[in-house]
């Protein structure tokens, strides 16, 4: 399925054509990209928004779509001519318009003019949905009320932590996880997602639904910059969290492992996990399924809470020489007493060391248990990661 993204281009990535291209690709669609305006842009500020000349956009138009079939269509930064050319194609080929109505940047750049603006007018009823933000809309509004157009005859997703879709004189909330954290990209990001699960067939309020969990993921693996964080597209759900753990047991099965018990049990969750229904485990038969109440499902329920790109643990047996080994090897190790058993001893220690540097950003890569019979957990943001670190310490062990 190709689906076509308009828009400015971000250098950094962290939003516009950029973003979106990322975004459509990891939801397994052919993106298409046609660029209105340069955009140099950080996590600090806009530098400055070059218009391409209505023959250069056109050009990309037909490029495009002389190759191409396409169905969906969403937009970001637009221009009087893209938007012009927009609806000359669409009239042609007939696609369904998402836009994202970029007006303005959060540091106050502005992106639309009063001549513009009225284009846009005429832009939102060719549209399937629209998604400005509560602030955007409120400016969107007092567009309408001196305009022929009505609002109310547009599909509009109020986006925030609750969203609000307004659709066929109804109303309808969309609450989901959330994370306190502020992502350059989110926008673009959730638009293009959206666009995404609509291609698949999917009715508008399941496909804003389905996109909220994916920008979760892409705030909660977001990229650190200087001034902040770049939205990083990332698809976390209960397919991809078998995949990860099938290919983890494959590989850690066919190791050689030196560690004291062979034996071992691994585990992912999704994001967030509120219940063991959201965690999944490996049995020794190689059997995945999701439910199983265990030390790891225990662990990663809790340590959400501290920092939630860990998703992943694996619980092997230890002893003392193994913790002088890592010691003295590039792996962070976080070692406490064991008390009834690895949970319980690990919320113990949070209850007495009340700081969570540890946890917030970096945290450490193995839980160390001691005890008569030492136990260690190492954690990861997926399975996968699991059995690099895995292999590492493997290496170390036997080279001692």
């Amino acid at each position: 399925m190709n689906i076509l993204t308009v828009g400015g281009f971000d250098p950094t990535g962290g939003a516009g054509i950029v973003a979106d291209v990322k975004t459509i690709k990891e939801l397994q669609k052919n993106p298409l990209s046609i660029i209105t305006s340069i955009i140099p842009q950080n996590n600090n500020k806009v530098f400055l928004k070059k218009d391409l000349s209505k023959e250069e956009i056109k050009a990309q138009f037909d490029a495009i779509f002389e190759d191409f079939k396409v169905d969906w269509v969403k937009t970001g930064v637009l221009t009087t001519d893209s938007i012009d050319i927009i609806l000359e194609f669409k009239e042609k080929y007939g696609f369904k318009i998402i836009c994202d109505p970029v007006l303005k940047s959060t540091t106050d750049f502005k992106f639309s003019d009063d001549f513009l603006n009225k284009k846009y007018l005429e832009f939102f009823k060719e549209c399937f949905l629209i998604t400005p933000n509560l602030k955007e809309f409120k400016f969107i509004e007092k567009m309408f009320e001196t305009s022929t157009f009505n609002l109310k005859d547009i599909n509009v997703l109020v986006t925030g932590k609750t969203d609000v879709l307004k659709i066929n004189n109804k109303n309808i909330e969309i609450t989901g996880k959330y994370v306190e954290k502020e992502v350059h990209g989110t926008g673009c990001t959730y638009s293009s997602a959206i666009t995404c699960f609509l291609s698949s067939g999917m009715t508008v309020e399941d496909s804003i639904k389905s996109a909220k969990e994916f920008v979760l993921g892409s705030v909660i693996y977001a990229e650190k910059t200087k001034y902040g964080y770049n939205s990083n597209p990332t698809c976390i759900n209960k397919e991809s969290v078998e995949k990860n753990l099938a290919y983890a047991f494959n590989l850690i099965k066919n190791m050689d492992i030196s560690l004291v018990d062979p034996d071992f049990i691994i585990s992912e969750s999704i994001l967030l996990p509120k219940t063991y229904s959201d965690i999944a485990t490996v049995k020794i038969n190689g059997d995945i399924k999701f439910g199983i109440s265990n030390i790891n499902s225990d662990l990663l329920s809790k340590l959400k809470e501290f920092n939630p790109k860990i998703r992943s643990c694996i619980y092997l047996k230890s002893d003392e020489s193994i913790k002088n080994t890592l010691n003295n090897s590039e792996f962070s190790i976080f070692s406490m007493k064991l008390a009834n058993n690895p949970v319980s001893s690990f919320k113990k220690e949070l209850i007495q060391n009340r700081s969570r540097t540890l946890f917030d950003e970096n945290f450490p890569d193995i839980l160390y248990f001691e005890g008569k019979k030492p136990e260690l957990i190492i954690l990861g943001n997926n399975s996968l990661e699991i059995v690099k670190k895995l292999q590492k310490i493997e290496k170390l062990i036997k080279n001692r």
